[in-house]
């Protein structure tokens, strides 16, 4: 079999980013499992190859959508696609998080065109747009409850389906000891008995920054020690709020050496997230997660000791409850490090992957 990834989203990637990285891992551990990818490579070779997508016109006749997507939207990837030398074999194409490729692949497949289309879906549940989805064999997700809600979303709903969850790291997010994360704390310029609340995200109001700002109004007056990380945003929260660092947008690889100081991580996210990867690195880092009941975050967490769960995240009053009760037990927790190493690792999410395209 030839297998083709498709990607909207330039491959290999060095970026700051979730999915990216993981795929690029994949890729490297397996060099010979795609044949071919098209992306808007930044590092074009024979089979790295150069598509990107066109901007979508404006106002476009809905009777003519069909050559809109294929002749103008995806043309480079179409054209591309099929002038590869696989059309003899049998031929696997993976469309990577973006529903107008994969509308574009699945019209090329009704057409008469003869491959297996499978789709890796990385937020938490979509809405297919029309009978096209038919020509859709696979679709990966993260979760168990995304898969379900997209069931419900779609009267028809034909491909198989695997749940190959989200990956990271062990290696590099994983609890330090107590001697080495106080030593990491005065590092840093922290008095070693300070408790550490980090929140990681961009400051768009439905990952709950603005909520956020108001839940630390009420709990930085409430406990003394307490100490803020912001990651992802350099806004500042407020002027009249002590103790906050902001430390802005910083690469995926340096996120350890901060996340393994906290001791607490609000996950405020006012959307139904996918998988929520920030929450799971601050996890496997040690810290006790309080998390918004959101898209597939419960089934995230659901074997997770310690995690707090706000039912009702637009409601401060809940999530000021979670931290009391994470803060009166800060002397219990205690991160277990064998148990961590086997939460959410990107080694079994590899294998999950692997086999669901294999299968």
């Amino acid at each position: 079999m030839k297998r083709v990834l498709i990607s909207n989203t330039p491959l290999p990637s060095t970026r700051i980013g979730s999915w990216t990285n993981r795929i690029t891992r994949l890729i490297e551990n397996n060099p010979n499992f795609f044949d071919f990818i098209l992306s808007p490579t930044e590092i074009p070779n024979d089979s790295f190859i150069f598509c990107e997508k066109k901007k979508w016109i404006p106002f476009f006749p809905a009777r003519f959508r069909s050559w809109h997507i294929l002749s103008h939207v995806s043309r480079q990837f179409v054209n591309r696609f099929l002038t590869l030398d696989i059309h003899r074999e049998k031929v696997q194409v993976l469309i990577m998080d973006d529903l107008i490729l994969l509308e574009a692949f699945a019209r090329l497949k009704s057409k008469g065109f003869d491959f297996e289309l499978v789709f890796s879906f990385h937020g938490h549940s979509f809405l297919f747009g029309g009978g096209w989805s038919q020509q859709v064999d696979k679709v990966l997700f993260l979760t168990n409850l995304g898969y379900e809600e997209s069931v419900e979303r779609n009267e028809v709903f034909t491909p198989i389906v695997s749940v190959v969850g989200n990956g990271v790291d062990s290696s590099r997010f994983f609890p330090l000891s107590q001697n080495e994360k106080l030593a990491r704390k005065v590092e840093l310029g922290y008095n070693p008995e300070s408790r550490i609340l980090i929140w990681l995200s961009n400051p768009r109001p439905k990952k709950g920054f603005h909520l956020f700002k108001e839940l630390l109004k009420r709990i930085i007056p409430k406990f003394q020690g307490l100490e803020i990380i912001v990651i992802g945003s350099e806004s500042p929260i407020s002027e009249d709020i002590p103790n906050i660092r902001y430390l802005g947008k910083i690469p995926n690889n340096e996120l350890p050496y901060f996340l393994q100081i906290g001791d607490f991580y609000a996950f405020t996210s006012l959307w139904k997230e996918g998988f929520g990867l920030s929450l799971a690195e601050a996890a496997k880092c040690g810290n006790r997660i309080i998390a918004a009941n959101s898209g597939g975050i419960p089934e995230v967490i659901s074997n997770l000791p310690g995690a707090l769960l706000v039912h009702h995240p637009n409601i401060l009053e809940e999530w000021e409850a979670a931290f009391d009760i994470a803060w009166k037990e800060r002397d219990d927790f205690f991160p277990n490090k064998n148990l961590l190493d086997g939460f959410q690792s990107l080694e079994n999410w590899e294998k999950r992957y692997l086999k669901a395209l294999v299968s």
